[in-house]
């Protein structure tokens, strides 16, 4: 007796609320980081390119939903479109790019672990500075 097939049902297509866009997110982030200089205008542009990226792979996302509903009986359109869609991935966008992301806006201080390590009180590596000018025998700084 053959194997019998199981006909599997389509995933419903709830609409739902968009995010709110990272990129007006991490402007305004980068915007409050008073502490910012010169020398950080490449991380911070680093910071806004990476929130694009993500942005654009959520663009890409729904334009390609929207195709395929739109092209839904053309094989040679659909056929284009599963190439579009590797290219589309938001799952991994945000999987890659938002660590990457997060760390930046950490090396910005825009973390609170970064902005507690920037206390006068609490210098970033004050032992351990304080033990690696010990051992180089050099006064600390």
């Amino acid at each position: 007796m053959p194997p019998r097939r199981r006909r599997l049902a389509s995933v419903p297509d709830t609409k739902r609320d968009r995010a709110p866009d990272l990129r007006d997110a991490v402007k305004a982030s980068v915007d409050a980081m008073s502490w910012l200089t010169d020398s950080d205008k490449a991380l911070a542009a680093l910071a806004m390119r990476q929130a694009e990226e993500i942005e654009k792979a959520v663009d890409r996302a729904e334009e390609l939903a929207e195709l395929r509903r739109e092209f839904a009986g053309d094989m040679a359109t659909l056929r284009r479109l599963q190439k579009l869609e590797a290219q589309c991935e938001v799952t991994k966008t945000v999987g890659w790019l938002g660590p990457q992301l997060q760390g930046v806006l950490r090396d910005l201080g825009g973390t609170p672990a970064a902005r507690a390590a920037m206390k006068v009180d609490k210098p970033v590596g004050g032992r351990l500075a304080q033990l690696r000018a010990d051992a180089a025998g050099q006064p600390d700084s």
